[in-house]
């Protein structure tokens, strides 16, 4: 482990700007949860068709378990870079490196699968409008518009970044409700019991993208420049539950009806015209929401990659309080890879290849993450029992969860998860024979 204390990590640390309020609306704003529920809903629907719910509860226990052990995290490290930094210094430099160079990879498949999400939903509504122009509905323009406004409101700063999400995420809350209990109304207030099913053999899988819905913590763990780590503690778990809680009762509404098709369409034909309106600004700003919350937390992750010099340092440097260059950076990079990704397999292939990734590189950080905590209270384990079983116990359920998980997969998203990992070992070990040969 690294000989530095955790607690005594103040690196970079700037004057705290976001709440606990702040960050609990940032936090719902990246599970993106409308367009996650339409979205990774869909797929979920169809590989597991009523069994959504009991799906949803399963990966509500999951992405808990990872909570706590953030949660736990958070309480130690008062620098930002999140998932980077507790491995860093909890595990090995190398490992810590690792882990961020995967972060990178994971915010940009989630961020750009609910950024993908936001503008699909709204090209299948726009499609459907008698009154759409036809240079609308080209999705790689739609794709650069969601993107484009994403990063727009990033470089205004975090504060407008959290304002936005405040004002959308409360309207998300409300339409989720109404739809769910619309949804109800409509199968008869038909009320059965979830758990008395005969399970799935995709049931890992949906679990997996499942995952995606309620892991809204993800985007506020390298926040550490911005707020304090109690109120990243805080939030890490609180939103798992609020969030995971409410897909559940979503998902269970759609089970009362025996729905199994594609959620965006029986929309879109429930509710006409006007409804699709409404539908399409809540997935434009859903998408943006969700987008938004992981450029700024990869910009974060780059910022404290870059001050312990894996990336150019110039990316640690902060404007007027930010981390400037990295955050341009990042949203070019989201934007450049969402729309050219679009222009040649479509938004809703975007979705499910981003999705997928997002799904592994999600338990391969949370793995990190619980070993950090594992190490970190395993010396005095008497004292630190509790979170030491928690560590443990998340460890264990995510490596089972990946490794069922890979046999549902295409070959195409498991190619690219191990080639990203091997590129950041040659670019690790070409950066330190680089500097071995200039010393």
């Amino acid at each position: 482990m690294n000989d530095q204390k955790p607690v005594g990590i103040n690196k970079g640390r700037t004057k705290i700007k976001l709440s606990t309020l702040d960050l609990f609306f940032l936090s719902f704003g990246g599970q993106a949860p409308f367009i996650s529920l339409l979205t990774f809903g869909t797929v979920m629907i169809s590989l597991v068709g009523t069994q959504g719910a009991f799906a949803m509860l399963i990966a509500t226990a999951v992405v808990a378990l990872n909570g706590i052990v953030i949660n736990r995290l958070s309480s130690r490290f008062k620098r930002g870079g999140g998932y980077y930094t507790y491995a860093y210094y909890a595990l090995t430099e190398r490992l810590g490196t690792s882990t961020g160079w995967v972060y990178l990879a994971y915010a940009l498949s989630y961020g750009g699968t609910l950024l993908a999400g936001g503008a699909y939903v709204l090209y299948s509504i726009l499609r459907m409008l008698p009154f759409t122009p036809s240079i609308l509905l080209n999705q790689w323009l739609l794709a650069l518009i969601v993107s484009g406004l994403a990063s727009t409101l990033v470089i205004a700063g975090v504060k407008a970044s959290a304002k936005y999400a405040m004002i959308m995420s409360t309207a998300e809350m409300i339409a989720l409700v109404s739809l769910a209990i619309f949804f109800l109304r409509d199968s008869g207030w038909h009320f059965y019991n979830p758990f008395n099913i005969s399970l799935s053999s995709s049931l890992f899988e949906a679990v997996v993208f499942g995952l995606g819905i309620p892991t809204g913590y993800g985007s506020i763990a390298p926040l550490g420049y911005d707020a304090s780590s109690k109120s990243i503690g805080k939030v890490a778990v609180a939103v798992v539950f609020y969030g995971g809680l409410l897909a559940v009762f979503f998902f269970y509404s759609l089970g009362a009806l025996d729905f199994t098709g594609n959620l965006v369409q029986y929309l879109l034909s429930d509710f006409g015209i006007a409804g699709a309106i409404i539908l399409g600004f809540i997935s434009l700003n859903d998408g943006i929401l969700g987008g938004m919350s992981y450029i700024l937390a990869n910009s974060r992750t780059l910022k404290a990659m870059s001050e312990d010099k894996v990336f150019p340092s110039i990316l640690a440097k902060d404007i007027k309080g930010k981390p400037l260059y990295a955050e341009i950076l990042i949203a070019g990079i989201f934007t450049s890879a969402v729309v050219t990704l679009t222009n040649f397999m479509g938004l809703y292939g975007v979705f499910v290849i981003l999705g997928g990734l997002a799904g592994i590189f999600n338990l391969f950080i949370h793995s990190s993450a619980n070993l950090s905590l594992v190490r970190i209270t395993a010396k005095r384990a008497k004292k630190h029992w509790w979170e030491l079983t928690i560590g443990i116990l998340a460890t264990l359920v995510s490596i089972v969860v990946l490794l069922y998980s890979f046999t549902g997969f295409s070959p195409i998203m498991i190619n690219i998860f191990l080639g990203w990992i091997v590129l950041g070992f040659f670019y690790l070990e070409i950066k330190e024979m680089l500097s071995s040969t200039e010393d």
